[in-house]
C-alpha cells in the first residue's frame, strides 16, 4: 500500500487547508491526527475532516481536563476520490469548545 503525506507536522491553528491530486480513483483511506484542547474539563473535542468542501468525519478525543492539549484518537476514513485536484480542509470539530494554537500540530496521510 502507498501513502502520499497531505498535511505533514504542520502547526496550528486551525484551520487548516491543503490542495492534493489524488492518484487514481481507486478506494482510499484518509488518515488525520492532530491535537487539540478544551479551556472547559469533561469535553469531547475534536477535528474535523472536509474533502471538497464536504464533511467526512470528525478524529475524536475525550478531555477530562481543562486547558491540556490532547492528541486526538487517529481516524481513518475510507474516501473515494476521482484522480486529479482536490482540498483538504481540517478545522476544530463543530459544536464543542473544541480549541487549538501554535501548540498544536496536524498531519494526514492518504493511503491507497
Amino acid at each position: 500500500m502507498a501513502i502520499q503525506v497531505l498535511i505533514g507536522n504542520q502547526k496550528g491553528p486551525l484551520p487548516i487547508k491543503a490542495s492534493f491530486m489524488a492518484p487514481g480513483d481507486m478506494p482510499m483511506y484518509l488518515e488525520v491526527l492532530g491535537s487539540v484542547w478544551t479551556q472547559t474539563a469533561n469535553q469531547m473535542i475534536g477535528i474535523q475532516v472536509a474533502v471538497d468542501g464536504n464533511v467526512i468525519g470528525i478524529a475524536n478525543v475525550f478531555s477530562n481536563t481543562a486547558s491540556t492539549h490532547r492528541p486526538v484518537v487517529p481516524v481513518y476514513l475510507p474516501i473515494k476520490l476521482s484522480q486529479g485536484s482536490h482540498t483538504l480542509e481540517l478545522t476544530l470539530a463543530p459544536g464543542t469548545t473544541t480549541t487549538s494554537d501554535f501548540n498544536d500540530f496536524y498531519s494526514a496521510v492518504l493511503h491507497y
